[in-house]
C-alpha cells in the first residue's frame, strides 16, 4: 500500500462541495459472511452521474494507470484496465468507520482511494482482528493505492480499516471491477 499527494487543498474543497450534493445513504451496519463480518459506520453514494466532475477525474486517473500498466511485466495477464466502479464515502465525525476487511476479489490490479477531507486512522493490518495495524498517510489530497489481484507480485489483498474519525472524512474509491468488464463508469 502506498500513499502520495495528488490534489491541492483548493481542488479538494471544490470537490467536497460537489460530492456533498450527491445522494448519500447509510452503509449497511454489518456486511460480509457469517465468518467474516465487517462493521460499517459511514454514508455512501454509488449514484454518481456520468456527467459529474468525479467521473472526469476517474477517467483522467484511469488513463494514467492504463499508461503505467501497459508494461507487460506489471500485470499477470493482459487487461482492459479501466476504473469502472466509483464510490463516494462520507464518514461523519465520531463515526466508527469500518472494521478490518479486504476489498472484493473481483476488484483487480489496483484499488485507488482519493481523500478529499477529514481525518481518521487509515491502517493496513495483518488480519480481521486488526492485529499489527500500521497507519498509512491518508490526508486530504492524498491518493492511496492498494494492490489487488492481477498485479504481478502483489500478494494477497491487504486487510485495512478506518477508525478514530474526528472531522468529517470524504473519500472517492476507484476500482476496476472485472465482472463489469471494460466499460466505463455507469
Amino acid at each position: 500500500m502506498v500513499s502520495a499527494a495528488c490534489l491541492e487543498k483548493d481542488v479538494c474543497q471544490a470537490l467536497v462541495r460537489l460530492v456533498d450534493a450527491l445522494p448519500f445513504r447509510p452503509a449497511r451496519p454489518v456486511t460480509g459472511s457469517s465468518t467474516s463480518l465487517v462493521f460499517q459506520d459511514f454514508q455512501l453514494c454509488y449514484d454518481v452521474p456520468v456527467t459529474h466532475a468525479l467521473c472526469g477525474l476517474a477517467e483522467s486517473l484511469g488513463q494514467l494507470f492504463r499508461a503505467a500498466l501497459s508494461c507487460d511485466s506489471l500485470v499477470e495477464e493482459p487487461t482492459a484496465f479501466r476504473f469502472n466502479d466509483l464510490i463516494v464515502q462520507r464518514y461523519p465525525a465520531g463515526c466508527r468507520g469500518i472494521s478490518p476487511h479486504r476489498d472484493h476479489a473481483h476488484y483487480v490490479v489496483v484499488v485507488a482511494i482519493l481523500v478529499l477531507s477529514g481525518d481518521g486512522e487509515f491502517c493496513v493490518c495483518q488480519d480481521r482482528s486488526g492485529g499489527t495495524a500500521v497507519e498509512i498517510s491518508a490526508r486530504p489530497g492524498d491518493l492511496v493505492l492498494m494492490r489487488a489481484p492481477g498485479l504481478r507480485g502483489a500478494g494477497p489483498r491487504p486487510f485495512h480499516l478506518l477508525r478514530n474519525v474526528t472531522r468529517c472524512r470524504r473519500t472517492v474509491g476507484l476500482r476496476y471491477d472485472v465482472e463489469k468488464g471494460a466499460g466505463g463508469l455507469k
